[in-house]
C-alpha cells in the first residue's frame, strides 16, 4: 500500500512543480535518508535520468518515504545518457526510468530508449519520457516511433502526478514481471514435457526393437528348426541316390560293353532287332546314357550342399561366440540365393566377384550374420533388379549387374572388413540417412517390410560390438562394410 504520509496534499505548498519560467524548483526540506529506501528490506529500481541535478533532488524528495506493496524505492542517478547506458546493463531489474529527452544532444533520451530495447533487448523496463521541451520530442511521433510507456512534460509533474505515474509504472512491471515469472515456468515446464516425451519416445523405440528381436529370434528358432528337419529329410534321399549312382553307372556300363559285343558278334540280328534298334534310337542312348547319369550325380551333389548351406545358415546361436569361419558362411549364404543370381529371360547371371582376405576363423555368432551376409546380398540382388527396368538383355549383357565381396584383416585396429558392393542404381542421400530406421522401406507394398537392415545393425552393433555402414551415391552403386572386432 501507499503510505498515508504520501495521500495527495491538499496544501499548495506541498506540491512540488517543474516551473515553466524559470529554474527555481520548490521542494520541501532534503532529509538525510534521500532514496527513500527501507533499510535491509526489497526495493523497487527506479533510474533517473536528467541533466539537471536539481530535477533528481525534486523527484528524490517527492517520492521520499514512498512505498508500494510493502517495497521502497531504490534509486539510481544518471546525468547523462551516455552515463545512463553505462549504470543501465549492471541493473537488469531496474522497474522504471523517468528519462529527459535533451541531454547532450536534443535527441539523446530517444537514443537511449532504441539502445535499451535493440541492443539491450529489455522490453521489462517501464520507461517514464518527461520532457522540459515538449518541442523537441512531440508527444504524438514519439509515442509512435519510440518504445517508451509514458509521456509528461515537466510542468505537469506535481507531487501527486509523481506519485500516480510511479504507482502506475510500477504496478505494470509488477504485472509483466508475473507474466514473464508465468512464461518462464511454462517453458520449464514444456522443457520438462519435451524431455518426458523425447523419453517415452525412446523407451518406445526401444521397446519396439527389443520386441522386433524376441520376434526375429523365435521366428529363426522356429526357422532353424524347420531347415534343419528339411535339409535332414532331403539327406537321406539325396544319399540314397546318390550311392545308386555309382552302382548304375556301372550296370549301364556293362550293358553298354554286353550290347558292343552283341552287335560283333551278330552284325546282322533280323530285322525284327534291326527295327527296334533303330526305333530306340540305340547309338544315341549309348551315347548319351553315360551323360546322363553324370548330370544325376551333379544334381545331387548340388542338392547336397544345398542341404550343407540351409544346415549352416540356420545354425542355432549359442550364448556364447563360437569360432566361425566368415568365408564359408557367406559362401553358404550365396548357394542360397543362387537361384535369385543365374540367368533368366529378362537378363544375364549376376555375377559375383569374390576377393577374400585370408584369416582364421573368428568368434562370433554365426547365425546372426549369416542373416546380415543373407541381408545385404539380398538388397543388392532387389537394386541391380530395379536398375534393369527399362534395360534390354542386350544392355545388360553390355554392362553386367555385379556384385563385389572383400573381405580383410586390419591387423592394427584388429578387426575384420567385410565389403559387400553393388553396381546398381544407388540411393539419395535422404534416402541412405533413412535405411536403417526401423520399418523404413523403398520397396513396393508385399515386397518389402523394412526390418531386413534394421535387424542387420542389431546383430552388428549390438551383439557384435561393430559396425555396420552404408556409402552411395545415385548412379554409382551402393557398399555396405561390416567392421567387426576380432576379439
Amino acid at each position: 500500500m501507499i503510505n498515508e504520509n504520501l495521500k495527495e496534499q491538499n496544501n499548495e505548498d506541498d506540491e512540488l512543480i517543474f516551473a515553466p519560467e524559470d529554474d527555481e524548483l520548490v521542494f520541501a526540506e532534503e532529509d538525510e535518508d534521500d532514496e527513500g529506501e527501507v533499510n535491509g528490506a526489497e526495493a523497487w529500481k527506479i533510474m533517473l535520468v536528467d541533466d539537471d541535478e536539481q530535477v533528481h533532488q525534486v523527484t528524490k524528495l517527492a517520492l521520499r518515504g514512498f512505498s508500494f506493496e510493502g517495497k521502497a524505492l531504490k534509486f539510481f542517478c544518471a546525468f547523462s545518457a551516455r552515463e545512463a547506458r553505462q549504470l543501465i546493463p549492471q541493473h537488469p531489474d531496474l522497474a522504471f526510468i523517468f528519462l529527459d529527452v535533451v541531454m547532450e544532444s536534443n535527441d539523446a533520451g530517444l537514443k537511449l530508449v532504441k539502445y535499451i530495447r535493440e541492443e539491450l533487448n529489455n522490453r521489462l523496463v517501464r520507461i517514464v519520457l518527461r520532457t522540459g521541451q515538449p518541442g523537441e520530442a512531440p508527444e504524438t511521433s514519439v509515442i509512435i516511433d519510440y518504445d517508451i510507456n509514458d509521456y509528461k512534460t515537466k510542468t505537469e509533474l506535481t507531487q501527486h502526478k509523481l506519485v500516480t505515474t510511479t504507482i502506475a509504472a510500477l504496478r505494470s512491471y509488477r504485472d509483466i514481471m508475473e507474466i514473464e515469472k508465468n512464461r518462464k515456468t511454462l517453458a520449464v515446464m514444456n522443457n520438462s514435457l519435451k524431455e518426458q516425451a523425447s523419453d517415452l519416445s525412446q523407451a518406445l523405440r526401444e521397446l519396439q526393437k527389443t520386441q522386433l528381436q524376441l520376434i526375429q529370434k523365435e521366428k529363426m528358432a522356429f526357422l532353424g528348426q524347420l531347415i534343419t528337419g528339411v535339409a535332414h529329410e532331403i539327406n537321406n534321399p539325396v544319399g540314397y541316390i546318390f550311392g545308386n549312382l555309382a552302382h548304375a553307372e556301372q550296370d549301364v556300363g556293362n550293358l553298354i560293353k554286353l550290347l558292343e559285343i552283341y552287335q560283333e558278334t551278330f552284325p546282322n540280328p533280323g530285322e525284327d532287332i534291326r527295327e527296334k534298334l533303330e526305333s530306340l534310337e540305340i547309338d544315341y542312348v549309348v551315347e548319351d546314357l553315360p551323360d546322363l547319369i553324370d548330370s544325376m550325380k551333379e544334381g545331387t551333389v548340388r542338392i547336397a550342399e544345398i542341404s550343407k548351406s540351409l544346415r549352416n545358415f540356420a545354425r542355432a546361436d549359442s550364448t556364447e561366440a563360437v569360432l566361425f569361419d566368415i568365408h564359408e558362411g557367406m559362401d553358404s549364404t550365396l548357394k542360397i540365393l543362387k537361384y535369385r543370381l543365374k540367368a533368366n529371360s529378362e537378363r544375364p547371371e549376376i555375377e559375383v566377384i569374390k576377393n577374400y582376405g585370408n584369416f582364421p576363423p573368428i568368434k562370433c555368432y554365426p547365425g546372426q550374420l549369416t542373416q546380415v551376409f543373407m541381408n545385404l546380398i539380398a538388397n543388392a540382388i532387389d537394386a541391380l533388379e530395379e536398375g534393369n527396368q527399362g534395360r534390354s538383355y542386350e544392355e545388360i549383357k553390355s554392362n553386367p549387374n555385379r556384385i563385389a565381396i572383400a573381405t580383410e584383416l586390419n591387423e592394427k585396429e584388429n578387426t575384420i572388413l567385410i565389403r559387400i558392393k553393388d553396381n546398381g542404381i544407388g540411393m539419395s542421400r535422404e534416402v541412405k540417412e533413412k535405411i536403417f530406421e526401423h520399418l523404413f522401406t523403398t520397396k513396393p507394398a508385399g515386397k518389402g517390410t523394412g526390418l531386413g537392415l534394421s535387424i542387420s545393425r542389431q546383430f552388428v552393433e549390438e551383439k557384435h560390438g561393430g559396425s555396420l555402414s552404408c556409402i552411395s551415391e545415385l548412379g554409382e552403386g551402393t557398399e555396405f562394410r561390416i567392421e567387426i572386432p576380432v576379439s
